[in-house]
């Protein structure tokens, strides 16, 4: 019962799935934001730099581009717009005035009234009229007064043709007092009387456009080129004195001490690549490996490996920014995993760490192409040289592979991007070294996670499989009829798992362990019993709870040495709920059917629950009939064998594993094929005397006696 709530547990880890993403991504995130995020300096306009600054990222010279824009505005001519209604108005109000002058001249002729000046003013009350201009009119004689008016209309009239744009009207008035002075038929008082006149009626007819000069202003502004500094360039040398334009780039930047200027985009356009990178892991495991997802210590253990070599990678970015160990990440997932999983997980790494890489190098391109290029040529590489492998030195092996790799790749794309073959080689050097790394970091990570989170590995299982392993030893010495059982059954096992395509060493190391249980009452089981049976004497009930109770004696037994789930499983599993047949039997002859449940005789379960775990229990029950079978012909042990098989099948016991009616035709071979082997006649040697051997002479003698011969 124990086992199964395990099992549901390990299920349905929906919130711890979550959680570790949700903590994976906020890892990553920091460690993508502290490369990105630019040094701050305390600096200010007017000082010498004593630093050199690059710029972080494309940026932009606001002052310069403000300037340019500026200049580009003020170029822009002023449109108009022509307002025919004007110049008849205009000639209108000079007429009106002139009249209204006339009027004045005609009152103050007429009598020497004292309130002329004031009649006059009201008249024409626009020209501010003073007593001297009462009497200059006056003074003029009507010949005079008729050319003043005829040149001063004629003049406002050319001038309107001519256009006068708004704003001008004081020009127009200017040239209109210059023409009547040139002429030299007015005297000073009467040109200027003239000029107030021209002030008074005077409009434009040339009217402003302000929508088409704000719009001609705006393409003007839009035109210009901005001028930008690119990313890597120098934004402030050391002992230049900094201006306000370079001050204003680097709190743009967010360069600056104490500004409160943060670069919102840049940090915005990290997160949302990381995300980006991390959603397409999930969905290509929602949609492939959702064994993977189900299982919340092998998701916990993904989410380790990507944090893990991340960091690694900024560490080592540190000492060069091609030293990037993404090989690294893909042996461990390819080790510890799956292969397939490894090869998305390699383009996942390959994205994070070239990000981080261009937030080192200063050149976003290029070092983003060098480390996904070699991380997508390397990494299928790495992936067919240590899938499947067992030996860790394969792991050195594929880091040289790796090594070698990226240089290549590393070289070709540097030759396409860089015309400096010096560095080009230099960058090749450091790209190799990261593939060396790689191995050299994943001999030491894969046994620690492996011991973390108890992992069933092919290197795990060849440990397991040690002879000098303690429970093996213990079985040897306490238990030695059960440990050459279980070697049979492993050789068994591991045949049949092979033929069906099932983990073979996995079966293997399982029945090596299947029966550890027994270490607790070694004596109450056959194969280690020499003449006495203590069964001989105990009740049949209590024989067989000691019996169905070995399986979770021997889980726990397993669980103090830190044996994987898998092996765990095994042994729990490998007698499924079958009866102990035996001790059934007799107890219905000693108590009656009637008082006697089977299902007191039945180990506790479950049933196999994987391939592994039923050609072990298909193995040990072959195994131990075979054992006692008087005809161990190949054609009779085939017989003995389907019959066995079927038997299980009958009882259910293979219903919640996955194997098939074809898996189940292939393990039978397997086992027919094996046993054959381990019950092979003999020749039946003589029953003679040997005789002694014969002593030969010395080497004189010897010559002598092969001459002869």
């Amino acid at each position: 019962m124990r086992k199964r709530k395990d099992r549901r547990r390990r299920s349905n880890p929906t919130l711890f799935i979550a959680l570790m993403g949700a903590v994976t991504y906020l890892a990553l995130l920091a460690m993508l934001l502290a490369v990105f995020a630019p040094e701050q300096y305390d600096l200010r306009a007017g000082q010498v730099s004593p630093i050199t600054i690059t710029a972080s990222k494309d940026v932009e010279d606001t002052v310069a581009t403000q300037a340019l824009i500026d200049e580009a505005v003020a170029a822009v001519p002023v449109s108009y717009t022509l307002d025919e209604g004007v110049q008849p108005a205009v000639m209108a109000s000079f007429s009106d005035v002139f009249d209204a002058m006339e009027e004045v001249r005609a009152g103050v002729q007429g009598g020497d009234d004292p309130t002329a000046l004031i009649e006059a003013q009201a008249l024409l009350p626009d020209l501010e009229l003073a007593e001297e201009d009462v009497g200059l009119l006056l003074s003029l004689d009507e010949e005079t007064f008729a050319a003043l008016r005829s040149s001063v209309m004629g003049i406002a009239d050319e001038l309107l043709a001519s256009r006068v744009a708004e704003g001008g009207e004081n020009e127009a008035r200017v040239k209109l007092e210059r023409e009547l002075d040139n002429s030299g038929l007015f005297s000073d008082a009467a040109v200027d009387l003239a000029g107030r006149a021209a002030a008074a009626c005077l409009r434009p007819n040339m009217l402003i456009d302000q929508e088409t000069t704000d719009l001609n202003r705006q393409k003007a502004a839009d035109s210009v080129e901005p001028v930008v500094y690119l990313k890597g360039r120098n934004i402030v040398r050391s002992g230049e004195i900094i201006t306000r334009a370079q001050i204003a780039m680097l709190e743009s930047l967010g360069m600056l001490k104490g500004n409160r200027s943060i670069d919102v985009l840049m940090y915005v356009g990290v997160a949302l690549l990381a995300f980006l990178v991390l959603l397409m892991l999930a969905i290509y495991m929602i949609t492939y490996e959702q064994e993977i997802l189900r299982d919340a210590r092998r998701t916990g253990l993904l989410c380790v490996i990507l944090i893990v070599t991340c960091g690694i990678c900024m560490v080592s970015q540190s000492l060069n920014q091609f030293l990037v160990p993404v090989a690294l990440g893909v042996m461990l997932t390819t080790l510890l995993l799956k292969s397939r999983l490894a090869l998305i997980v390699n383009l996942a790494l390959g994205a994070l760490s070239g990000l981080m890489n261009s937030g080192v190098s200063g050149s976003f391109a290029t070092s983003l192409i060098i480390v996904m290029m070699t991380s997508i040529v390397s990494g299928p590489l790495c992936i067919a040289l240590i899938r499947n492998k067992t030996q860790r030195v394969v792991v050195l092996l594929a880091g040289l592979m790796v090594c070698l790799s990226n240089m290549l790749t590393t070289l070709a794309v540097g030759l396409i991007t860089e015309t400096n073959t010096a560095n080009v080689l230099s960058w090749a050097l450091w790209s190799g070294g990261s593939g060396l790394l790689s191995g050299v970091l994943c001999m030491g990570l894969q046994p620690l996670l492996e011991w973390v989170f108890n992992l069933v590995t092919p290197a795990k299982l060849m440990e397991l499989s040690n002879p000098n392993h303690p429970l093996i030893r213990r079985m040897i010495l306490e238990a030695s009829g059960t440990y050459h059982h279980s070697i049979i059954v492993a050789n068994l096992a591991e045949a049949a798992a092979d033929a069906i395509g099932a983990n073979g060493l996995l079966a293997r190391v399982g029945a090596y362990y299947h029966d550890v249980g027994k270490l607790k009452r070694p004596m109450y089981f056959k194969e280690n019993q020499i003449g006495d049976n203590p069964h001989d004497r105990t009740d049949p009930m209590v024989s067989a709870a000691i019996l169905t109770a070995y399986p979770s004696d021997g889980v726990a037994l397993a669980e103090k040495f830190r044996m994987p789930q898998p092996i765990l499983d095994i042994i729990q599993q490998h007698h499924g709920d079958t009866p102990v047949i035996y001790f059934y039997d007799r107890c219905l002859k000693q108590n009656g059917a009637e008082n006697v449940n089977i299902d007191d005789f039945r180990y506790p379960g479950p049933r196999p629950q994987t391939r592994e775990a039923a050609v072990v229990m298909l193995a040990d029950t072959i195994e131990a009939a075979a054992r006692t079978a008087p005809d161990r012909s190949s054609e009779a042990l085939e017989t003995l064998i389907r019959k066995l098989i079927r038997d299980k099948i009958d009882d259910g016991q293979l219903n919640e594993s996955p194997m098939t009616m074809v898996d189940i035709e292939k393990a039978t071979k397997a086992f027919v094929m094996v046993l054959s082997g381990v019950f092979h006649q003999r020749v039946e040697y003589p029953d003679m005397k040997i005789p002694p051997k014969k002593e030969r002479g010395s080497g004189a003698a010897r010559a002598a006696e092969e001459k002869n011969a």
